[in-house]
């Protein structure tokens, strides 16, 4: 993945988290235009090393967690938790009360980081 397409996702989520938004995984894909093929695929892969640089900096609420399936519950797909697993930051399920639970307060943490 291009650096420059790196900057440009990080940008946007910057930006949202700055107003307190969320986004589809879908509308952030058109937003940052991922070429295709697998456009959905990249942005995952493209989310992830976000995750990473930010866990890697100290930062364990990371702004890739404000990209949302478009179905309710508004939550990451299972990669995310499953990353966040793998960097020992969440030990429970993908999906359920639980799950959402915890992505709440991710995104809580984000929001107010950036609202200073």
């Amino acid at each position: 993945m291009s650096s420059e397409l790196q900057q440009r996702l990080r940008g946007h989520l910057d930006t949202l988290a700055r107003k307190g938004e969320t986004i589809s995984y879908r509308q952030l894909a058109i937003l940052a235009e991922i070429p295709d093929p697998q456009v959905i695929r990249r942005l995952a892969h493209l989310l992830e090393e976000i995750i990473r640089e930010d866990h890697a900096a100290g930062i364990n609420a990371s702004v890739a967690g404000l990209v949302v399936s478009q179905t309710k519950p508004l939550i990451p797909r299972a990669g995310y938790f499953m990353l966040l697993r793998e960097l020992g930051l969440y030990s429970g399920p993908d999906e359920g009360t639980e799950a959402e639970a915890f992505h709440a307060a991710c995104i809580e943490q984000v929001f107010e980081r950036f609202s200073s």
